[in-house]
């Protein structure tokens, strides 16, 4: 079994671990020894090529990253190694050489010392900071997304194409995409957070006229390269509601079957439901009644998403919020048949 990022990981680790014993080394002024200075030496250039080794490999990279560098991992990664892997090598030879001069060491190997011990506040107060920043993204999301009209989809697409990510801790941006590798999801932004409930609360995603090519091609890769993790429960209930057909909603709703992948999810079934109830007679019921074959897919679903295992019963049971989507379904498009 491999662990993909954990060499990376544990190589960081060692990293900093040995910066911690070269200050107790200067402490014990172990470098003043020939002997001391060239095992130090020896041991900090090993554990540099180790962290540069890991750093190297893509895998390594895409695990300790978990997906496009980025985030709090590579301020924390860049910052730590900026203080860390000169101090390993330079500190040592400055105090061989100090020592045998007969002066104390310099004083700005204290310094590096305390900048050492302030990381870690440091790395808080960076931390604090990017709540900030993360909700005045999402508040600039949110506006973003607000008051959406039919062919706006494609100038937000274009719009969260070109925004850069966030440096963590900072309102700075970097000078380059941060490309999501295949496989990995997008990391989290307050901006794309923000325009994600935005746009699941708009009269566009609401609306029961289907939308326009543009308009549905822009969401689909809006949703493929920045939006895919978030909560949006309108947007796919839309999504599957403009495809669905009369006598056909196993197609879209269930194409392999309610019990396995690819059949609508938990948070989508509710939104359906409410848009069965508000206008599946214009669409869905020809002539006022709903086909067979799709009202059983619909009390599938429900029976498949909506049942949880009682541990005190020793039987599935309805979640008590679900308990009259069966009901609700059977009194959809009651019409002459």
């Amino acid at each position: 079994m491999r662990l993909e990022g954990i060499g990376f990981l544990l190589a960081f680790v060692v990293t900093v671990a040995y910066g911690l014993i070269v200050d107790v080394a200067l402490v014990a002024r172990i470098f003043r020894y020939r002997a001391g200075l060239v095992a130090g030496v020896i041991v900090a250039l090993a554990v540099i090529f180790l962290l540069l080794g890991q750093a190297a490999s893509p895998g390594e990279r895409a695990g300790f990253f978990k997906g496009a560098p980025g985030g709090a991992s590579l301020v924390v990664l860049l910052v730590t190694s900026a203080v860390f892997l000169p101090f390993i090598v330079i500190a040592p030879f400055a105090q061989y050489r100090a020592m045998h001069q007969g002066r104390r060491w310099p004083a700005w190997i204290t310094a590096w010392m305390v900048l050492q011990l302030a990381l870690l506040p440091g790395f808080l107060a960076l931390a604090g900071a990017d709540r900030y920043f993360w909700q005045r993204d999402y508040v600039a999301g949110e506006a973003a997304g607000s008051k959406v009209t039919a062919g706006d989809l494609g100038e937000i697409l274009e719009r969260a194409d070109q925004r850069h990510e966030r440096i963590w801790g900072t309102p700075w941006t970097y000078p380059w995409p941060q490309n999501t590798p295949a496989g990995s999801l997008p990391r989290s932004s307050g901006w794309a957070a923000g325009l994600t409930k935005s746009l699941d609360a708009s009269a566009l995603i609401a609306a029961n006229d289907p939308l326009n090519a543009s308009d549905r091609a822009a969401l689909a890769m809006l949703i493929d390269r920045h939006i895919m993790i978030y909560a949006k429960p309108h947007i796919n209930a839309k999504l599957l509601w403009d495809k669905l057909e009369p006598g056909h909603f196993s197609r879209q709703l269930a194409p392999a079957g309610v019990d396995e992948a690819g059949a609508v999810g938990e948070e989508e079934i509710p939104v359906l439901l409410e848009r069965f109830e508000k206008d599946s007679e214009r669409r869905m019921c020809p002539g006022g009644r709903m086909k067979d074959a799709d009202r059983a897919v619909l009390n599938a679903l429900i029976l498949k998403r909506g049942r949880v295992w009682q541990v005190d019963k020793r039987d599935y049971e309805m979640r008590p919020d679900w308990a009259d989507y069966p009901r609700r379904v059977e009194r959809l498009c009651r019409g002459p048949g």
